[in-house]
């Protein structure tokens, strides 16, 4: 059974809700990881898919629940940051949007990497998609561009459609422009960016460089802890 376990008191009322799964360039992990630090977000609840194994994530020896809800005095964040089958989705996915709605937030905005292989200049850039004209032109007035043609997909268009059955209009996404396979930490600025053209959201580029650094110290600990794992196991197969 998918479930909503609160921590603390949870007020999302009148918040700007940014939704976040793992995905494409890390953009999720970048974006939850500065946010977190910089608004002083309070961790309120934990979220439990169904059929999901047992999975926790490890910071300086702590397990976390990889799937929680934050919040601070304007803004609200979901984070996930592991996979959750695809066939159990559709399911999460409306608990998510109900209780956001039911909570009373003014926005919903799933935020993602868009895979490219190659930026135009060599530059990421943020687009916004949306499901009505009305609120693409909210998006074009505040300066964010549009995204002219694609194939998006997941968790961004089933919470785009389960906003627009429930009559909630006011749901957009933010994308930018990543490589897959790489941790995305110039291209996660232009969410941030544009979250500051739409919402007012603060931006520290000294901030955002030191929350990145420990990100980059931890891939890379983790990444040395995989290859001698590997090595052990060539190791042991050639005794």
């Amino acid at each position: 059974m998918n479930t909503i376990n609160k921590l603390t008191e949870v007020d999302l009322k009148n918040k700007v809700m940014l939704q976040s799964f793992s995905g494409s360039g890390a953009v999720g992990t970048i974006l939850t990881s500065f946010l977190t630090k910089s608004l002083e977000m309070e961790q309120v609840a934990v979220l439990h898919p169904k059929n999901v194994a047992p999975v926790a994530i490890v910071k300086k020896g702590k397990i976390e629940n990889p799937i929680r809800l934050f919040q601070s005095e304007n803004f609200a964040l979901m984070s996930c940051e592991v996979n959750i089958p695809y066939d159990e989705l559709p399911e999460f996915l409306e608990l998510l949007v109900d209780f956001y709605i039911k909570q009373g937030v003014s926005y919903i905005i799933p935020v993602a990497g868009l895979p490219v292989y190659q930026y135009e200049n060599d530059e990421a850039k943020c687009y916004g998609v949306a499901a009505d004209d009305a609120t693409l032109d909210f998006l074009e007035d505040k300066g964010i561009e549009l995204l002219d043609e694609g194939i998006i997909y997941g968790t961004i268009v089933e919470t785009m459609e389960l906003c627009r059955a429930r009559g909630f209009n006011n749901c957009f996404s933010l994308l930018t422009e990543c490589d897959p396979v790489v941790p995305s930490y110039e291209p996660t600025k232009e969410i941030l960016l544009a979250l500051g053209k739409l919402f007012g959201l603060e931006f520290n580029e000294e901030q955002y460089e030191e929350v990145t650094s420990v990100i980059k110290q931890r891939i890379a600990e983790s990444s040395k802890l995989i290859r001698e794992e590997t090595l052990d196991k060539t190791r042991e197969s050639h005794l």
